[in-house]
């Protein structure tokens, strides 16, 4: 006697997914049973939308929208994905190199010299096609800054300062130059910082912070911590419609952007141990849309040599569970909490004058560039590893110890690859479709494709 169907999808909610293609080939009913759509959203919601995996190749559609084909393709590729860039020595599928256009050394943009005048370009390439190609192009003779905007749904998706003014431009593919001034900003003589939707956080001397909502630009706050009497440099900041948090130097600050005061202090902060050399900052995946998402750190605090702390620290800032999203931000409802969680230590020695970077991803993917090079070039004076982790999605208390008895309790659980000189500037990750991209100093960009 069989099992009633509705009995039979209750346990396959229970099944590995190995345990369910046994099943689907077990007999011709079972296998019809398998082609139900609700039985693949079920298996796309358990196995990776629940444990908050990317999906790549998704390109924006909703999952719950699609074929049965389609969930499948979803399901193979996430799965696919996560254990490739888990692995301890992941081979890329692909790897491209491609040199950009009239270039000296890369950075956030181009730069040729003209009759002494200098010419700065910024750029933006599809890497689509087989062969990357430059879509977009922006020449300034007055360079001032450049922000790629954090979220992709704000139609001005760059920030360009030169002389006093900042563009905030768009991209339109058909155009023979690719950007268009979607905003022009007068008179800003302050440095571009973060730039997040309509918001746009600038700096002055690495210490006054001024925040701009595009859909008011003449109303201009300033963010003030006045316990200090010189302001501490801000190294990075998340910035939403009602909060903003700042990480600087020597601080983390939580502020409320929702009034129209010129000034705004601190409703909570929490001082570091240590001053930090540089920080990387993003949000927890989650999967519920709905609620606030706690806060990843990965931090390389500063050193009295000319190099920074041999470790990077990964800290999380705990969503604040009294958090009242109905009601204003005050020190008693408080997005956040105050004090971050130290979760754990990596080992990551800096040789002296070496290059290095970090990047986080915003699927938990931490990704950085150091000078542990001892396992595969023995004593050699030059050399960088491309190394990382991925952070597992915890609100844990973390260890309560002081840094200076702390010692780096973990590696690297992946190196993705490693050179023989000090090539490497800058890398960037998109976690989400298994894309590593790497600058040279030569204006080589190489692409690391895991999927």
């Amino acid at each position: 006697m069989s099992l009633p169907v509705d009995i039979l999808l209750v346990v396959l909610k229970y099944l590995t997914l190995q345990d369910f293609v046994a099943f689907s080939q077990a007999s011709k009913h079972f296998y019809e049973i398998t082609q139900l759509r609700s039985v693949w959203l079920d298996l796309l919601n358990h196995h990776v939308l629940q444990r908050s995996y990317p999906i790549p190749r998704l390109d924006g559609r909703d999952p719950t929208q699609l074929r049965v084909s389609e969930l499948q393709s979803c399901i193979i590729d996430a799965l696919r994905l996560r254990r490739l860039w888990t692995a301890a020595s992941p081979q890329p599928l692909q790897r491209r190199t491609f040199t950009t256009q009239n270039v000296d050394g890369l950075c956030p943009l181009t730069l040729t010299t003209t009759n002494d005048e200098r010419i700065y370009t910024a750029q933006c390439w599809d890497i689509s096609p087989a062969q990357p190609l430059c879509v977009a192009r922006r020449r300034v003779s007055s360079f001032g800054g450049l922000r790629v905007n954090t979220d992709g749904s704000y139609p001005g998706v760059l920030a360009l300062k030169s002389h006093n003014t900042v563009e905030i431009l768009g991209i339109d593919f058909t155009a023979g130059q690719g950007f268009f001034a979607v905003q022009v900003l007068e008179d800003v003589t302050e440095t571009l910082h973060v730039f997040a939707n309509s918001k746009l956080l600038t700096k002055f001397n690495d210490q006054r912070l001024h925040l701009r909502d595009l859909q008011k630009p003449h109303s201009v706050m300033e963010l003030r911590n006045s316990n200090f009497i010189e302001q501490r440099e801000c190294l990075d900041a998340l910035i939403s419609d009602v909060y903003a948090v700042l990480i600087r130097t020597t601080s983390l600050e939580i502020y409320s952007i929702t009034s129209d005061r010129p000034i705004s202090e601190p409703l909570a902060s929490h001082a570091w141990q240590w001053r930090i050399d540089s920080v990387s900052v993003n949000y927890q995946p989650s999967y519920q849309n709905n609620t606030i998402a706690p806060i990843n750190l990965l931090v390389r605090y500063s050193s009295l040599f000319p190099w920074p702390v041999n470790a990077l620290h990964h800290y999380v800032i705990p969503r604040n569970s009294h958090y009242d999203a109905q009601q204003d931000i005050s020190p008693n409802n408080l997005p956040y909490e105050t004090r971050p969680a130290l979760i754990q230590s990596f080992a990551s020695p800096i040789r002296l004058f070496a290059r290095w970077d970090m990047v986080l991803g915003k699927y938990g993917t931490a990704l950085w560039i150091d000078s542990h090079t001892e396992d595969y070039f023995a004593n050699s004076v030059e050399g960088q590893r491309l190394a990382g982790v991925l952070f597992s999605i915890s609100e844990d208390e973390g260890e309560k110890v002081d840094l200076r008895e702390l010692v780096a309790s973990s590696h690297a659980s992946t190196v993705y690859d490693v050179r023989e000189d000090d090539g490497w500037m800058r890398i960037a990750v998109d976690d989400e479709e298994g894309k590593i991209a790497l600058g040279t100093t030569t204006g080589e960009i190489t692409l690391l494709e895991y999927i």
